[in-house]
C-alpha cells in the first residue's frame, strides 16, 4: 500500500514539474558548474510553489456559488456602464433638442417678421386702389419725375423680389429645423426604450444573485463582500479612464499589430503568461508569475494618468492594490496591478518611455502570490492583451 502511494506521489510530482515547465516555457541551460544547477533547480522551485499557491487560492475562493456570483457581478457592472452610456447620451441629445427647439423659434420668427412685412406691402397696394406701376410713369410730369419714378419702381420690384425670396429661405430652414428636432426626438425616445430593457435585465440578474447569496455560508459571504468591493473598484476604474479617453476625442484605437508594445517584464513574452484572459466576467487581464521586485516597465512611451495604491479605511491593501495606468494616446491604455508596496516611481502626469521602470513586481490587493496583473484597454474596457504583447 505504501509503495503504491509512493508511486501515485511520485507520478503526481513529475506531472506538476513538466505542467510548469509548459506553462512557463522554461528550458533549461547547459550548466557549466553545480551552482548554475543549482541556482536553475532554486528557480523552478520557486515557480511551482508560485503556481500552486496562485491555484489554491483561487480554489478556495472561488466555490460553484461565488463563480456564479462573480459572473453576475460583471453583468451587473457591464449593465450598469450601459444604462451609464444611455442616460448620458439622453442627456446630451435632451440638450440638442434644447438648443433646435430655441433656433426653431428663432428661424419662424424670422419668418413671420417677414411674411408681416410683405402683407403690409399688399396691403397698402390693395388700398391705392387699382392704381398699377404703369400708372405711376404715366402720370409723370416731367423726364426728370419720370425717371425718379421708375427707379422707385425699380427699387420696389427689388425689394418685392428679395422679401419673397427671404420668406421662402425663412420657411425652409424652419422645416429643416423642425425634421432635425423630430430625428432628436425619436433618438430620445429609442435609447430610453433600450435603457428601460436594460434595467429590466439588470434587476432580473440582481433578483438571480440575490437568490445565490442568500444561499452562501458566513465564510464564503465574507469572501462575497471582497469580490463586490473588487467589482466596484473596477467599475469606477473604467468609468475614469473612459472620462479620460473621451477628452482625447474621437481616436481610433491603434490595430494590435501596429501597436508597437514592448514586455512589461524584462525577458518575458506572453509565452510566460501564467494566467490567460478570460473575459471580463472572469480574468480581464494576463498574469505573468514572478519573483517579488522584478522590474515592471511600460510597454510603450505615454503618459501616465493613474498611479496610485488602492486601500481600505484600515489600511490594507485591496482589489488591485498598488497600480500604474499608462494613456500611450493611440487609443489604447495599459493596466499595471498588484505592485510591490511603495515601489511605483512614476507619478501622475509624468510622461514615461518605452521599457521604463515603473514599479516592481508584488502582491498587493486582491492577490494570492507574488505575479504582475497586466491589462490593455480600449475607451476605459477592457480588451484582450495577448494579442498587443511580443
Amino acid at each position: 500500500m505504501n509503495n503504491t502511494f509512493r508511486k501515485i506521489a511520485y507520478i503526481i510530482s513529475v506531472l506538476i514539474i513538466a505542467l510548469v515547465l509548459v506553462s512557463f516555457d522554461f528550458t533549461l541551460v547547459y550548466a557549466t558548474s553545480k551552482t548554475d544547477l543549482q541556482n536553475q533547480q532554486s528557480e523552478l522551485d520557486e515557480k511551482i510553489n508560485q503556481t500552486q499557491t496562485e491555484l489554491a487560492g483561487i480554489k478556495d475562493q472561488m466555490s460553484t456559488q461565488l463563480t456564479q456570483i462573480n459572473r453576475l457581478n460583471s453583468q451587473i457592472s457591464e449593465y450598469e456602464t450601459e444604462l451609464d452610456q444611455l442616460e448620458g447620451q439622453i442627456s446630451t441629445l435632451n440638450s440638442e433638442i434644447t438648443t433646435k427647439e430655441e433656433e426653431l423659434k428663432a428661424k419662424e420668427k424670422e419668418f413671420d417678421d417677414r411674411k408681416s412685412i410683405l402683407e403690409k406691402r399688399l396691403v397698402a397696394l390693395y388700398e391705392r386702389g387699382t392704381t398699377s406701376y404703369l400708372d405711376m410713369l404715366l402720370s409723370s410730369e416731367s423726364l426728370s419725375d419720370f425717371i425718379s419714378k421708375y427707379y422707385l419702381i425699380s427699387e420696389l420690384a427689388v425689394c418685392d423680389n428679395e422679401l419673397l425670396d427671404s420668406i421662402e429661405k425663412a420657411k425652409t430652414a424652419v422645416e429643416v429645423e423642425k425634421t432635425a428636432l423630430a430625428n432628436k426626438k425619436a433618438e430620445v425616445e429609442q435609447a430610453q426604450t433600450t435603457a428601460q430593457r436594460k434595467k429590466n435585465t439588470l434587476d432580473l440578474t440582481k433578483n438571480e444573485k440575490t437568490v445565490i447569496v442568500n444561499n452562501l455560508s458566513s465564510e464564503e459571504k465574507e469572501k462575497q463582500a471582497l469580490l463586490e468591493e473588487f467589482e466596484q473598484d473596477r467599475r469606477e476604474i473604467q468609468l475614469e479612464l473612459a472620462k479620460i479617453a473621451k477628452k482625447h476625442g474621437d481616436i481610433v484605437p491603434v490595430a494590435p499589430s501596429e501597436a508597437g508594445y514592448g514586455t512589461p517584464l524584462p525577458g518575458k513574452t506572453k509565452s510566460n503568461i501564467t494566467t490567460g484572459f478570460y473575459g471580463y466576467a472572469n480574468h480581464g487581464g494576463v498574469d505573468f508569475a514572478c519573483s517579488a521586485g522584478t522590474p515592471v516597465q511600460a510597454v510603450k512611451a505615454g503618459e501616465v494618468v493613474t498611479s496610485k495604491a488602492l486601500k481600505r479605511a484600515d489600511g490594507s491593501y485591496k482589489s488591485y492594490g498598488e497600480y500604474i495606468v499608462i494613456d500611450h494616446h493611440d487609443g489604447t491604455m495599459t493596466l499595471y496591478a498588484h505592485m510591490l508596496a511603495n515601489s511605483r516611481t512614476v507619478q501622475n502626469g509624468a510622461w514615461v518611455s518605452q521599457g521604463q521602470q515603473i514599479g516592481q513586481v508584488g502582491s498587493t490587493g486582491n492577490s494570492t502570490g507574488n505575479h504582475l496583473h497586466f491589462e490593455v484597454r480600449i475607451n476605459g474596457a477592457r480588451v484582450n492583451p495577448t494579442q498587443y504583447l511580443p
